[in-house]
């Protein structure tokens, strides 16, 4: 069962968001990510997101970082740290969206963990690139609105549609390496590949 979110922001070039709907199984997320920090006891620095976008061939988005960032030319989903200013822990995984890819999320659909790895944890946990703060990290499968993929030339150089299999070898079927940023990227993305399959939605 989906809920309506009502509240509209605007990303970080002051353009409206659109409103999105999310799974009722999401409401935990819908609070600013120090509240959700606040209710759970947790003392982490921050909550980074990750948002698993299909298209109807059942194909995941991934975009490669820049060259000149860290972790250079290496393959991801879109997503990044929310932000103090986001509504809630979905808001900010919908500017990331925005923001990374050109893409309005219209529906928060579920969470995506690393699967059985975390033992049931929702989230998982990392550092940043200079090993200060530790960061929750969350994943979620977001519906999109229509729309060509356009990426922020800052943080990303290119992007595909990968179906699982290229994702489980990081290769594209003509060839292209699809090298993952590391192997709680690719737990995430194989287990949102294993979820729709288990709500039957895979082609």
């Amino acid at each position: 069962m989906s809920q309506e979110n009502t509240t509209t922001e605007a990303n970080f070039n002051g353009v409206p968001m659109a409103d999105f709907a999310f799974d009722e199984s999401l409401v935990e997320w819908t609070v600013p990510a120090a509240d959700w920090l606040r209710i759970h006891g947790k003392h982490f620095d921050g909550i980074g997101t990750s948002a698993f976008v299909f298209d109807a061939q059942n194909r995941v988005l991934l975009v490669q970082r820049a060259a000149h960032d860290s972790m250079p030319n290496l393959w991801e989903a879109p997503g990044g740290a929310v932000d103090a200013e986001d509504a809630s822990v979905l808001h900010g995984c919908a500017r990331e969206v925005r923001e990374e890819a050109g893409l309005v999320a219209r529906r928060m659909k579920r969470l995506v963990t690393e699967g059985e790895r975390e033992m049931g944890e929702k989230w998982s946990v990392f550092t940043n690139r200079s090993g200060t703060k530790i960061i929750c990290g969350v994943g979620f499968e977001v519906e999109v609105e229509d729309g060509e993929v356009v990426l922020d030339d800052n943080e990303h150089q290119g992007w595909v549609w990968a179906a699982e299999g290229e994702v489980r070898g990081e290769r594209m079927e003509d060839g292209r390496g699809i090298k993952l940023t590391g192997g709680m990227m690719r737990r995430k993305l194989l287990e949102a590949f294993r979820l729709r399959r288990e709500a039957g939605e895979s082609v």
